[in-house]
């Protein structure tokens, strides 16, 4: 029999990926939230890596090359184009950009070479493997229990 336990259980819903990945190894850096749920953007993403811009957008570029022809991943949804002004007033120019979402941010840290981003993957991993091992040990009623109650809780 499998004793493990889950220290805290979910208060109100199962926690999110951003939810996860802010609390224990991100840190705030969503910036708002849109259709597609919270975003971050990829200037943002250099700055918390302390890597350059366009090596972030490089990583997402060859992502996309990758990834981006697999319908499943809705890469155009989870990596939004934009762009931002910089430069000294009056000559400022316009400079590309990405939002990305939170699954997005998931699929970029698979690209991003550096140790700081394999150890939130790393996490991010782990902290699944609990949850699904959490819920791997409670019978059919009891997930079925679960699911009913944060469902009921969702539309409150």
């Amino acid at each position: 029999m499998n004793n493990f336990r889950i220290e805290k259980p979910f208060e109100a819903r199962p926690p999110r990926l951003k939810d996860l990945v802010n609390e224990h190894v991100m840190g705030d850096v969503w910036v708002r939230d849109t259709p597609f749920g919270p975003v971050t953007d990829s200037l943002r993403i250099a700055k918390h890596f302390d890597i350059k811009h366009n090596n972030i957008l490089r990583a997402i570029d060859k992502c996309k090359a990758e990834l981006g022809t697999e319908l499943k991943f809705e890469f155009c949804k989870n990596f939004i184009e934009n762009s931002y002004l910089s430069g000294p007033q009056g000559r400022q120019r316009e400079y590309r950009k990405v939002d990305i979402t939170e699954f997005g941010l998931t699929l970029l840290l698979l690209y991003i070479n550096s140790a700081k981003a394999r150890r939130i993957s790393a996490e991010i991993l782990y902290r699944f493997f609990i949850l699904k091992t959490y819920l791997s040990g409670l019978s059919e009623n009891q997930i079925g229990a679960l699911k009913g109650y944060y469902r009921k809780r969702m539309k409150e």
